[in-house]
């Protein structure tokens, strides 16, 4: 008997929102276990689907797909969940959720008593350092200021003691 593979393309609908992506992918005449949903460890969301359309005596005709999407960084890849129905596959997408940092004499924060964030995947000194270098950048934007000033000052000012001035800056 003789097979014969009818390929499509179905139709995908993103929807966007601040915790999660939403993906429906709209399979009409399919069944849940004509379908399959995998994750690779390269980063690759794979979704694929064969389904028969015709058997005669002496051919078969298969419909089937295959679409790949890259999965960014950004999801939770472990929480990542399908479901079909009414010949729609949704698949929703949880975004990973980057803790704040809140000054703990306003008794916010979101770490437990050893030390470590709470279930947020990132810990407390890495969100710390990222505090620092933003501080350092701060600081590194006044100094280079301050360089232009004196500069300027300097230049076009007729100032009897160009160190008071700087020092009392």
């Amino acid at each position: 008997m003789e097979t014969s593979y009818e390929d499509f393309e179905p139709l995908c609908k993103w929807r966007r929102d601040q915790n999660c992506d939403k993906l429906e992918v709209h399979l009409s005449g399919f069944r849940r276990q004509q379908l399959k949903v995998e994750i690779h460890s390269s980063g690759i969301l794979e979704i694929s689907g064969e389904r028969l359309m015709d058997e005669g005596k002496s051919k078969r005709i298969i419909s089937r797909f295959r679409k790949e999407f890259p999965i960014s960084e950004d999801y939770q890849r472990t929480q990542i969940h399908a479901k079909f129905y009414n010949g729609i596959l949704h698949l929703v997408m949880p975004k990973e959720i980057v803790p704040t940092i809140s000054s703990p004499a306003a008794g916010g924060g979101d770490e437990d008593n050893d030390g470590k964030a709470s279930s947020s995947g990132t810990s407390y000194l890495t969100c710390l350092m990222k505090l620092n270098k933003n501080i350092a950048l701060d600081i590194m934007i006044l100094a280079i200021s301050l360089a232009i000033v004196v500069a300027y000052v300097k230049k076009y000012c007729q100032c009897s003691s160009l160190e008071e001035v700087v020092l009392n800056l």
